[in-house]
């Protein structure tokens, strides 16, 4: 909590040394969120750590992920990757992160076999989507992402059901 309060504080400096500081702080907040999530889907829980603990460390963990990547774009572009000269324009460069960040959400989901962490990069889609309106490069591509995730999780889930089946399952969400 100390460190969400930490990053919040430096972030809005909105300064190069101030998103270096919060990159900093939030890479440790995901550095122990992934530790608490994967606690998590590898033990046997009741009803309520099932919600409070998985659940709410899976969603956790996702917005985390998120503020991770938002935090370093920041900083990419307050160090100068706004700049045409580095080569894409600045909707490539989010084009591009967006499928930096599908690959980082789908390799976490099905490591994790916890499709509720993937599940969030698809909210976080919408949102960039609905802000993001008068560019058609983001809008088209958000969806591709939206529809690559969703078919990722599926698969996520059904990996899940089969090894839950054969009973060689050993973590995730529904462990």
């Amino acid at each position: 909590m100390i460190g969400n309060g930490a990053w919040l504080i430096i972030f809005m400096t909105n300064s190069t040394a101030g998103f270096v500081l919060s990159l900093l702080d939030i890479i440790m907040m995901l550095a122990t969120q992934v530790y608490i999530m994967g606690k998590s889907t590898r033990a046997k829980v009741n009803v309520v750590e099932f919600i409070s603990l998985r659940c709410g460390f899976s969603i956790y963990t996702g917005w985390v992920t998120a503020a991770t990547i938002l935090n370093t774009t920041f900083f990419l572009k307050s160090a100068g990757m706004k700049d045409p000269s580095a080569g894409f324009g600045e909707t490539t460069w989010v084009v591009i992160i967006f499928y930096i960040a599908l690959c980082v959400y789908v390799s976490a989901s099905f490591y994790e076999r916890n499709p509720l962490y993937g599940g969030i990069y698809i909210w976080v889609l919408f949102a960039i989507k609905n802000r993001q309106a008068q560019y058609s490069n983001i809008q088209t591509n958000s969806l591709i992402a939206v529809i690559i995730l969703m078919v990722a999780l599926v698969g996520v889930i059904a990996l899940h059901v089969f090894e839950k089946m054969k009973g060689k399952s050993e973590r995730g969400l529904f462990f």
